[in-house]
């Protein structure tokens, strides 16, 4: 099958289009508007979520689970840790729309962690049609190559997911680097999703031109510089 284009998620779409608007207009100012010739701007292409896998050393004496988790359920786990305490709120439809996140399944869950244990009481909330709920018993393990995973163990009720992974949420990366650099978040996007190293050498040729010609401090320099860095943000990740 071949993959789906990876898409960045409605937050960063959101986030563009505040941008975007800069401050809020009078009313006056809005009928104006809506009355001149001037073409309306259509808003940023909303893109789905890409939940880059993002291993983490299992380290027993102090566990820290707050982060993005990829589920082998197709959905995205957002975890936070208090103590020993740990809320999530689950969504499927990880690599889908935006408009479908949580769509098929949303819940929301709060478990307490007792050793390399977590006793969880989970609920799904009605962005989906499913309503289900149940309590799980989940353990945190090494998943073999000395990173950590969280395991299903046991459960009652009808939970779909078996298996916890950290990864790294790509449009949060790409709204860094749209603040500080500028730039096409489709671009940023491609860079930080691409898998083969001959690809990113060939990107980093074409931008390294743009930085020997572009005026220095010209928003053309400046997104040449955020993809750069993107290029070999995701370089290292790859170990090219």
């Amino acid at each position: 099958m071949t993959p789906a284009v990876p898409r960045v998620s409605a937050l960063l779409g959101a986030i563009l289009a505040l941008a975007a608007c800069g401050t809020a207009a009078s009313p006056s100012a809005s009928v104006q508007a809506s009355a001149s010739n001037e073409p309306v701007s259509q808003p940023p292409e909303l893109l789905a979520v890409v939940c880059q896998p993002a291993p983490k050393a299992f380290d027993p004496s102090n566990l820290d689970l707050t982060g993005a988790w990829a589920g082998d359920d197709g959905g995205i786990y957002y975890l936070r840790q208090l103590g020993s305490v740990v809320w999530w709120n689950g969504m499927s439809g990880r690599d889908a729309s935006p408009l479908d996140l949580g769509r098929e399944w949303n819940n929301v869950g709060r478990g307490v962690i007792n050793g390399l244990q977590i006793d969880v009481e989970w609920s799904d909330v009605p962005r989906s049609e499913s309503l289900g709920n149940g309590t799980l018993i989940l353990n945190i393990e090494d998943d073999g190559t000395g990173n950590i995973q969280i395991v299903l163990d046991s459960q009652a009720g009808d939970f779909g997911n078996r298996l916890w992974t950290p990864c790294s949420p790509i449009e949060l990366q790409v709204a860094d680097y749209l603040r500080t650099y500028g730039g096409d978040v489709v671009r940023y996007t491609n860079i930080l999703t691409l898998e083969g190293c001959d690809g990113l050498a060939v990107l980093k040729t074409s931008v390294t031109t743009t930085l020997n010609t572009a005026d220095a401090g010209s928003p053309e320099f400046q997104a040449a510089l955020g993809y750069s860095n993107a290029i070999s943000e995701r370089q290292l990740a790859l170990d090219c």
